[in-house]
């Protein structure tokens, strides 16, 4: 398991295709912001998923709060699974596992993402641009998304099974 950042990433894949190794490379980020309380999940995943080992062609990545960042990372793997807080009318700590066709039939637009530029106009993109990747999408019903930090009581019991999840499908 490799931790990246985005401006070093295009820079060691770059090396990693080079060496032939696009194939098996995985990409694992969490997306969303820390200080607007249950849209900082994406995040927490990724941190809590750091402290296990996970193989050597596994990175993980902070995502922030643009998905139109991850853009131009996503092509340099084979498979790419997001984590973000995603509304879709649940109850908070709901899981769902979404492919980008599913993710853009259940939502409109930007509705999908708690934050910026979001992960429906990220997916779009990458649709229109081509983009040949396994994206896997890991959404959680958010309970509060107000300014401050620090989970949900709903969402923080959610993360343990996010992790878990996550695990599993790598």
């Amino acid at each position: 398991m490799k931790d990246i950042d985005e401006k070093s990433a295009s820079k060691a894949l770059a090396a990693d295709n080079a060496a032939g190794s696009l194939n098996s490379k995985i990409l694992v980020t969490g997306v969303g912001n820390p200080l607007r309380k249950d849209d900082g999940i994406g995040p927490e995943v990724v941190r809590r998923l750091k402290k296990t080992g996970l193989a050597d062609n596994v990175d993980i990545l902070d995502g922030g709060t643009d998905a139109f960042a991850l853009i131009d990372i996503v092509k340099h793997y084979s498979k790419v699974i997001v984590i973000d807080a995603v509304n879709m009318q649940a109850e908070p700590g709901t899981i769902r596992v979404f492919r980008p066709d599913e993710a853009r039939l259940t939502v409109k637009s930007d509705a999908l993402s708690t934050h910026g530029f979001g992960l429906a106009e990220a997916l779009t993109l990458i649709d229109k641009l081509e983009i040949k990747v396994n994206l896997i999408i890991i959404g959680i019903q958010p309970g509060d998304i107000s300014f401050g930090e620090g989970l949900s009581l709903e969402v923080s019991r959610a993360a343990s099974d996010l992790v878990k999840l996550v695990q599993e499908i790598l």
